[in-house]
């Protein structure tokens, strides 16, 4: 095979394909040295090692010709590897208790079991057979080359089958670990992971991209529909999952601890015992009565509305269980049985309660008043604001002193 000489090497491609490698390899690096105490960047470090394998393209074709059909036959285990690790990787991000890797999880990668022999296959073909496979638009294909090409069609429909499976996958689990963010934190900002969905939008409009570019790129003859276009939108997906993966903690790490030990004590199941009305209710495991959640219905409002404990902006269910002297889980089932609220509206309603006060009896700035009721962002006070007045901060304010002022008048 010629190697390619200057005038043949497309710049713009092989720049963005090192400029991902870079970003990648310097992404690889940083995970590497976290795994043992972060088990759970685990699986974006194989979904970095697959995006690597795949932006090496520009590379090789034009760098180590002879390396193409390994790259080509390597490229089945690197796509079916990508979906699976990024969905254990949300996963492992949105669990209520510190995950680690499981046996089960690798069944995640039964795929594989298609994308290694098919790796083989196109490896071990005679040369002019790869050639005529993916390079001959007219030459016939024959014994080894058919069943090659019969077999990567059916692993390229798979392979769209199920990245769309597994992005459905994340997507319900996310919205299901937003609903329990609610019910653990009275502040979720940066736990809610909108970044996810930002880079679902992005593979599925890259994907989008590169078939196009794929079925129509050579009739169209266009700029907007290159390779070019297609290493873009890949360089641009590699640095949003390298930046936002390296900060990103699991929604609820700072509560790992108390997750694992949140079952009633003992003493406390005796006493829920006695209390417990005839018949099931809606916690079918739970020991708890009608009789004791207005008892902690009751501690509860003097806690968090006397006592001012939404004052505390990192306040969780856990922190608040604790001040209670209830389990998590009782006081858990008492905002949602009983007052039908989640521990999140719970405390930003009492916070905002305070805050009207305050926006009526104080010059004080919005974000002033947000932080001195226990808000630890502007944008989750607007918006805890708006949900239960319909106005916003400024609004309720000018509001209140066009009433009072017409009142002296």
């Amino acid at each position: 095979m010629v190697e390619p000489s200057l005038a043949e090497l497309n710049l713009a491609e092989l720049s963005l394909g090192t400029a991902a490698l870079a970003v990648l390899g310097f992404s690889l690096h940083l995970l590497l040295l976290r795994v043992a105490q972060q088990p759970y960047v685990s699986p974006l470090l194989l979904a970095l090692v697959a995006l690597a394998l795949i932006v090496t393209g520009p590379l090789v074709f034009q760098l180590a010709p002879s390396l193409i059909f390994l790259y080509i036959a390597a490229l089945p285990v690197a796509f079916f590897a990508l979906p699976p690790s990024l969905y254990l990787y949300a996963k492992a991000l949105c669990t209520r208790t510190e995950w680690r890797w499981q046996w089960r999880d690798s069944a995640s990668y039964w795929t594989q079991l298609l994308a290694l022999p098919l790796a083989v296959l196109i490896y071990t073909l005679p040369e002019a057979e790869q050639q005529a496979l993916f390079f001959s638009e007219s030459a016939p294909l024959q014994g080894q080359a058919l069943i090659t090409a019969v077999l990567f069609l059916l692993a390229t429909l798979l392979w769209l089958a199920i990245s769309l499976w597994y992005l459905l996958r994340i997507s319900r689990r996310l919205r299901r670990y937003r609903q329990q963010l609610r019910q653990v934190f009275a502040a979720d900002s940066g736990k809610r992971l909108y970044w996810l969905d930002g880079l679902m939008a992005a593979l599925l409009l890259n994907w989008g991209y590169a078939v196009l570019v794929l079925l129509t790129g050579e009739q169209l003859a266009s700029p907007w529909f290159s390779d070019t276009g297609v290493l873009l939108l890949a360089l641009l997906l590699v640095w949003l999952l390298c930046y936002c993966g390296l900060q990103q903690q699991p929604g609820f790490a700072e509560v790992f601890s108390k997750a694992d030990s949140q079952a009633p004590a003992a003493a406390e199941v005796k006493e829920v015992e006695e209390v417990k009305p005839a018949g099931a209710d809606k916690y079918q495991r739970s020991a708890l009565g009608e009789a004791q959640t207005e008892r902690i219905a009751n501690k509860l409002q003097q806690a968090v509305y006397q006592q001012q404990l939404y004052l505390d902006p990192a306040l969780t269910l856990y922190k608040l269980a604790e001040q209670l002297g209830v389990s998590p889980q009782y006081l858990s089932q008492t905002l949602n049985q009983r007052l039908q609220q989640s521990f999140y509206d719970y405390i930003n309603e009492a916070r905002v309660a305070a805050a009207r006060q305050l926006l009526q009896h104080s010059q004080d700035s919005v974000l002033s008043i947000a932080m001195a009721v226990g808000f630890n962002a502007r944008s989750s006070f607007y918006k805890a604001f708006k949900a239960s007045t319909g106005l916003t901060p400024a609004q309720y304010r000018a509001q209140n002193q066009t009433q009072a002022a017409k009142a002296m008048d």
